[in-house]
């Protein structure tokens, strides 16, 4: 394990597919267990994996590794967790977006795949960091390996796409 850990430490990437395919189906089973959400337990499992590179000089090798990157993936889940709860106390952040999901009882996973449905992967991306997670567009910009205006005019033009189609939708 040592040897492997130097590795991943040295970014080699026969060493991140090992962890990867060694790991992947139990923090997908601690992650699902937790946010009860197939996509979002994705989601956390990709962001364990990107948090573990990250952070793979902070490992000391006094636990188990094992144990280490659970604790990332239970950290993510209890975030994802909260930005839900956040989201959907604050579901009306704005009328028109959101306009039919104002009831009480809207579910996230839901209004996530209408707005996947109307915007490519990256438009949606970033709404997904700048609203739901409420990362500033430098985070965002970060995040997703491009620039600040290039996220900024992307962000603003799936907001007026949603806003189109949630205009539409109320029209019906």
């Amino acid at each position: 394990m040592r040897k492997l850990i130097k590795d991943l430490r040295l970014r080699k990437e026969h060493a991140f597919e090992t962890v990867y395919y060694q790991y992947y189906k139990l923090v997908y089973f601690v992650a699902f267990s937790m946010v009860k959400d197939r996509e979002v337990a994705e989601e956390v499992v990709l962001d364990t994996f990107v948090k573990m590179m990250e952070n793979i000089h902070q490992y000391r090798g006094k636990g188990e590794f094992k144990s280490w990157l659970l604790s990332i993936t239970r950290n993510l889940a209890r975030n994802a967790i909260k930005n839900r709860k956040r989201f959907q106390q604050r579901y009306s952040y704005d009328d028109e977006l959101v306009g039919s999901y104002k009831d009480e009882s809207a579910n996230l996973s839901n209004l996530m795949m209408e707005i996947k449905e109307c915007l490519d992967d990256f438009e949606a991306a970033i709404i997904l960091y700048h609203v739901i997670y409420e990362f500033t567009f430098e985070k965002t910009a970060s995040e997703l390996n491009t620039t600040i205006s290039v996220v900024k005019k992307t962000y603003y033009k799936a907001i007026k796409i949603l806003k189109e189609y949630y205009r539409g939708e109320k029209d019906e």
